[in-house]
């Protein structure tokens, strides 16, 4: 099985062209569906098992919701132009304490859904020069456009579906290695 790529070690390169813009709106209207198909069928139990102290595939989902906070300030940033934006908590301060593992997985879901209706609905009525409105990264230390940090905010999405899945798959082999139930 190949290693996830830890999120903090990828590199980017911003040079889509503006008319991306509707298929990377796609992907973030994608993504709570996505982790929908991910859970179904899975146990609460088996969503919020932890393993080796990684986060749980319901933590995974939840760092999502936790982080539309910042996805929304950071729209308001981009669109008032201001020079960079401001800094995620790279502790994730919010995902460690935001107690996912006992929230119900249809909560998270509809928590998901309901912020990236939101977002892209914004983000659907950017013009075209809008989409090309440009700030620092303050991690990255790049100038990003807004069409580069919805490419960034899709690949975060996928990095940790697909980190959640293999939550789910190293806790569900776990059970069956314990005599336990699988999914």
């Amino acid at each position: 099985m190949i290693e996830i790529l830890a999120w903090m070690k990828r590199e980017f390169t911003f040079d889509l062209p503006v008319q991306v813009f509707p298929a990377l709106l796609e992907r973030l209207r994608g993504t709570p569906a996505r982790a929908r198909q991910l859970v179904a069928g899975i146990s609460e139990d088996l969503l919020a098992s932890r393993r080796n102290g990684k986060w749980s595939a319901k933590d995974h989902l939840g760092h999502l919701v936790d982080l539309q906070t910042l996805d929304e300030q950071r729209l308001r940033e981009f669109l008032r132009r201001a020079p960079a934006l401001c800094a995620a908590d790279i502790t994730n301060r919010a995902t460690q304490h935001g107690n996912h593992c006992r929230t119900p997985i249809a909560e998270i879901l509809r928590q998901l859904c309901s912020g990236r209706e939101e977002l892209v609905r914004k983000l659907d009525a950017l013009r075209e020069e809008e989409v090309g409105i440009s700030a620092v990264h303050p991690r990255l230390q790049t100038s990003m456009r807004i069409i580069d940090w919805i490419y960034f905010v899709a690949e975060h999405d996928d990095h940790h579906l697909a980190t959640a899945r293999r939550a789910i798959w190293s806790s569900n082999n776990q059970a069956i290695t314990e005599g336990g139930e699988s999914w």
